[in-house]
């Protein structure tokens, strides 16, 4: 994956369209993996993003286990999102990284692509906001211990 940028994508994943969601295809997820409290949302995941986030697996050559997709204002509240949250617009997943080369790969190949990344404990935020960030979701530098530690 060294040297991976988004000209070495394959143009045809990432810029087709679909007419239907429906009938989307990727070729690394299932509709089935895209929930909320075990309900399927799929269907409220947006397009473009699924195609850049399958395009994003497909470089990686690393399985992505999401474990938040599409969030319903209810849920977003619930779980402490921000009201502005990527997830209500169907743009974001979180996804567990097992080790950090696992995250510096999935990292470098998503920013490559112009997804946004959010660093956390165990795991990444991918979405594709319109200005590109990295972001995390650590204490600032001094002002104690992450929730948990």
């Amino acid at each position: 994956i060294m040297g991976c940028c988004f000209s070495d994508a394959p143009v045809g994943i990432v810029r087709r369209a679909f007419s239907n969601q429906k009938n989307m295809e990727l070729k690394h997820f299932k509709p089935a993996e895209f929930t909320e409290d075990l309900r399927p949302v799929f269907d409220k995941m947006h397009p473009d993003f699924l195609l850049k986030l399958d395009t994003c697996r497909d470089l990686c050559g690393i399985p992505f286990a999401i474990t938040s997709s599409y969030r319903s204002p209810e849920k977003n509240r619930r779980v402490g999102g921000s009201p502005g949250s990527m997830h209500l617009k169907g743009r974001a997943v979180d996804i567990t990284c097992p080790d950090g080369v696992t995250r510096a790969i999935i990292m470098k190949t998503a920013l490559n692509l112009g997804l946004s990344v959010g660093v956390m404990r165990n795991g990444l935020r991918l979405d594709d906001r319109e200005e590109q960030i990295v972001f995390h979701y650590y204490p600032k530098y001094g002002e104690g211990k992450a929730e948990g530690e």
